[in-house]
């Protein structure tokens, strides 16, 4: 299931959410991230402090266990399977 995440660190979390961060990216770019997770797609609008990772996860349980490990302890915003509304080319 595919699985976004929204990332709302407060401005005294951000370098530890950055460093979380590219744990993350380096983890995936060497294939070590826990089986059934996959990170697909991550942003970052400095400008707002706002992540947002696009992840494919065979349990969104496993997904929460592994930002429990990582300890994210900034405000997150969870969407399993989000309807989409749009997509060019569909109409």
């Amino acid at each position: 299931m595919e699985v976004y995440i929204v990332h709302l660190p407060s401005q005294e979390k951000l370098e530890k959410f950055k460093e979380t961060v590219n744990k993350i990216v380096e983890m995936a770019k060497n294939k070590k991230l826990p089986e059934g997770l996959k990170l697909k797609k991550l942003y970052f609008d400095e400008k707002n402090n706002i992540g947002l990772c696009l992840w494919e996860v065979d349990d969104i349980n496993k997904l929460l266990e592994a930002a429990k490990q990582l300890n994210v302890d900034w405000d997150i915003k969870i969407m399993e399977n989000p309807k989409e509304l749009y997509k060019k080319g569909l109409f």
